[in-house]
């Protein structure tokens, strides 16, 4: 039987020689019994697709099993893979990338950075990285000076993001019908996730009412259209965008008159700021 050392070795040489599938059937079993050497080795083989299907998230996971254990070589590579994904805009790889960059993986860093990618993290409505950097300035961690005020601000988004889109927005924009001349406009949003569905109703006038249509969420992301109707038949239509950031919602709409004759060409995008009601 061959030692841990010797089964390292002959895996090392097979990836070497580009012999995966054998490297592969080397590799795991002491994957399996915590080496992390192996585990590193069998995370490569699972990102590249070499010997294996291709599993980029099984392969990170076995790299950070072997980081974890304080073996370099992985925390490295685990930096590198995560910082990959962080360019993409992937807010659990900045998490990643800003806890890993504050505990030393990957080289000294600067603490100030590090903690930039937990901040874009947490505005993306990661919720974890909202807590984490509410601890950190509470307790002064990584030289970061305390600061009761920043620790309450990210942990007050945490809370506001962990609580969704659920709940009443208010809203006000420059009113753009006919005599309304720019006065500014209130409206009030009631929303209603259910999976990647949104549903809800619009007002802006007491008492009336109108049911939002084909309403989408993704992640900070929704979608919906609003028609105004008048004896049955649609007049103009409403079709909005927007983005979660907390407590606070960007939404930008244009609308779409119809009837006349001829549908009308649909009215330059605004953009405002709707904030939950507490």
């Amino acid at each position: 039987m061959l030692s841990n050392a010797d089964q390292l070795e002959d895996a090392n040489a097979a990836i070497k020689n580009e012999e995966f599938e054998k490297a592969y059937e080397l590799l795991l079993p002491l994957a399996e019994e915590n080496n992390a050497e192996a585990q590193t080795l069998l995370g490569e083989l699972y990102v590249n697709g070499q010997g294996v299907e291709q599993d980029a998230t099984k392969g990170l996971s076995l790299i950070m099993k072997a980081a974890t254990q304080g073996y370099e070589a992985a925390r490295l590579r685990a930096f590198i893979l995560c910082w990959e994904e962080a360019q993409q805009g992937d807010a659990a790889a900045m998490y990643n990338v800003g806890y890993m960059c504050l505990n030393g993986w990957g080289g000294e860093q600067d603490p100030n950075v590090c903690m930039g990618w937990l901040e874009t993290a947490a505005k993306l409505g990661h919720i974890r990285s909202g807590n984490v950097l509410s601890q950190i300035y509470t307790k002064g961690m990584f030289g970061i000076t305390p600061d009761e005020e920043e620790a309450s601000s990210w942990k007050d988004l945490a809370t506001a993001f962990a609580t969704g889109i659920d709940g009443q927005w208010v809203g006000t924009f420059p009113g753009m019908g006919p005599g309304m001349g720019g006065q500014p406009m209130t409206v009030t949003y009631n929303f209603k996730r259910d999976g990647d569905t949104l549903t809800g109703t619009v007002s802006g006038a007491p008492g009336q009412w109108i049911k939002i249509q084909d309403g989408k969420i993704d992640g900070t992301n929704i979608s919906f259209t609003v028609d105004m109707q008048y004896m049955g038949n649609t007049f103009s239509s409403t079709k909005y965008t927007g983005v979660l950031l907390g407590d606070e919602l960007k939404l930008s709409f244009t609308t779409k008159m119809r009837g006349w004759g001829a549908d009308q060409s649909p009215s330059p995008p605004l953009t405002f700021i709707a904030k939950r009601v507490k």
